[in-house]
């Protein structure tokens, strides 16, 4: 029983990856997975349970959204939104003066109209 098996081999490929487009095209016109899966067998005769389409595209609308970390360049500089001020210090300066509070004024209970809430 010597069995020779290869190795370095391609990497695994999905079956649905060459109908990536024909799945995006099936969402697009807003049908279930259920119904992507029985279109994959009528009209390309690839056998799939509903769960497969359905973790294929998620994988790959994730894997669009980052790029490769092979493929990407050298982080830029980003300027700061605001310009970096140093914290002041106590003792540096006074801290500014709060607003004047006005004074209040107790409404007084025998001049108060009640009726003109009611």
């Amino acid at each position: 029983m010597t069995e020779t098996h290869q190795r370095g081999g391609k990497a695994y490929h999905s079956v649905l990856a060459p109908h990536s487009d024909f799945i995006r095209e099936l969402r697009q016109r807003r049908k279930t997975w259920q119904e992507i899966a029985d279109l994959l067998h009528t009209e390309k005769g690839i056998r799939v349970t509903l769960y497969a389409p359905y973790h294929f595209y998620r994988r790959k609308l994730k894997r669009a959204k980052r790029p490769h970390w092979e493929s990407e360049t050298a982080p830029v500089e980003s300027q700061p939104t605001r310009p970096i001020v140093p914290a002041s210090r106590p003792g540096d300066s006074a801290p500014a003066p709060l607003p004047a509070q006005p004074a209040f004024k107790r409404p007084n209970r025998e001049t108060f109209n009640r009726d003109e809430f009611t």
